[in-house]
């Protein structure tokens, strides 16, 4: 660091003992880029103690930025914290400590813990998190955990993560019972562009509700390598009774038509 920058820190880091919140705030997110002075990873652990929630709050989404083991410690830790909004954000940035086998341990005990939110947070926070142990976590979340909202979230993330055993799983979420997490389901599987996740997306466009072959033809614009999925998103165009659903093939098809001139 050059005497120029070290001065700078130097003086936001005085700055946080500013006894304005709102100040305290703005000098941490200004800090948060510095993640390879330790200096000021201590400072923004020392923040999450503030007496201001929105202080604590600022400073766990800026840790996230830093990936010492000493910061993940104090995300781990703050996990545990009685506000919400704290939580929330230190479960987001243990997301972006996706290396970290104590992050990936703490989201997955998380989202096995009580509290509908904390589970809500970890199971979004773990779609970065993408090793095995992490996948397992969320299927189980996907398809047996007794809140939608978990569900669809845990769904969400799974959509991130590629690996055969997470497609399966997203495959029989679409027999989930609340409308709502089967879309997410078939929005998931639009990311998972295989011979399986195609086949499933293709039944879906021929469902009776027409909210899941809305979502169908959507995700199908992902598997423009399936000439199976073009043919379908070509009849779906000319057939289908819902002009939301013919709007959505003729969009999907634009990403299949640019895919194969690209060929």
């Amino acid at each position: 660091m050059n005497k120029k920058d070290s001065k700078v820190t130097d003086g936001l880091l005085t700055a946080l003992k500013d006894q304005d919140s709102d100040v305290r705030i703005s000098v941490i997110e200004a800090l948060g880029g510095n993640h390879g002075d330790s200096l000021v990873t201590d400072a923004l652990i020392t923040a999450l103690e503030d007496k201001d929630e929105y202080v604590r709050t600022a400073a766990a989404a800026a840790l996230g930025k830093h990936k010492a083991s000493k910061a993940t410690d104090a995300l781990v830790k703050a996990l545990k914290y009685e506000n919400p909004g704290v939580r929330w954000s230190a479960a987001k940035a243990l997301g972006t400590h996706k290396d970290s086998k104590a992050a990936t341990d703490a989201l997955v005990k998380a989202l096995k813990g009580e509290g509908r939110w904390a589970r809500w947070y970890a199971a979004a926070a773990l779609g970065s998190h993408t090793g095995s142990k992490a996948t397992d976590a969320l299927i189980k979340a996907a398809l047996k955990g007794d809140d939608r909202c978990v569900r669809k979230s845990a769904i969400d993330s799974l959509g991130k993560h590629k690996a055969s055993k997470a497609t399966d799983a997203l495959i029989k979420a679409l027999r989930d019972p609340d409308e709502q997490v089967r879309i997410s389901a078939i929005i998931a599987l639009g990311n998972h562009a295989d011979s399986k996740a195609t086949e499933a997306l293709l039944r879906a466009l021929e469902d009776k509700d027409g909210g899941i072959r809305l979502s169908a033809a959507v995700a199908l614009g992902n598997h423009a390598n399936s000439k199976a999925a073009t043919d379908a998103l070509l009849k779906a165009l000319k057939d289908e009774k819902s002009s939301y659903v013919r709007k959505a093939a003729a969009k999907a098809l634009g990403a299949h038509k640019a895919f194969k001139k690209g060929e």
